[in-house]
């Protein structure tokens, strides 16, 4: 299926932190798109072979960073008319990322599926570190849009 977007998270540490089911996906993809280069994981899978096109340099090009948020969904939300996209983005897709919000927002108005394919996120390795219970520590609260397609 064309227009569909795919959002992985490449967690907060190295590959060795990065979940099999994620490795994998990656490893297949080709039309992936990383919102920056600039992590530990995508310097490992470069040695790997892997092949992307990051962002990086629309970061370069604005001077506002809701400038850049824009040209990222932009970019990707038609690029899924051409073609399936996977996008992936530093820690868990879900936790302070702008670029994710504006497609769950826009994709479905623009007829692209959107769907989140999970990852670690800076939150896992906090709790780990401070050997505490999120459940005890933290208040949950259900949002919305948890009703879609979403898999954490």
């Amino acid at each position: 299926m064309t227009n569909k977007i795919l959002i992985i998270g490449l967690g907060a540490g190295d590959l060795d932190q990065l979940p099999l089911g994620v490795y994998k996906k990656l490893k297949q993809e080709k039309n992936l798109f990383l919102r920056t280069k600039e992590h530990p994981v995508v310097a490992e899978l470069e040695r790997e072979g892997l092949q992307f096109q990051s962002f990086d340099d629309v970061y370069e090009k604005h001077d506002q960073f809701s400038d850049v948020y824009e040209e990222i969904t932009e970019t990707l939300l038609a690029e899924a008319e051409k073609a399936p996209v996977t996008y992936a983005v530093p820690g868990h897709p879900l936790i302070a990322e702008r670029t994710v919000q504006l497609l769950l927002e826009r994709g479905p108005k623009r007829d692209a599926e959107i769907e989140i394919g999970g990852g670690q996120s800076f939150l896992d390795a906090m709790f780990q570190s401070l050997a505490i219970d999120p459940i005890e520590a933290s208040s949950f609260l259900t949002a919305p849009h948890c009703q879609k397609k979403i898999y954490c």
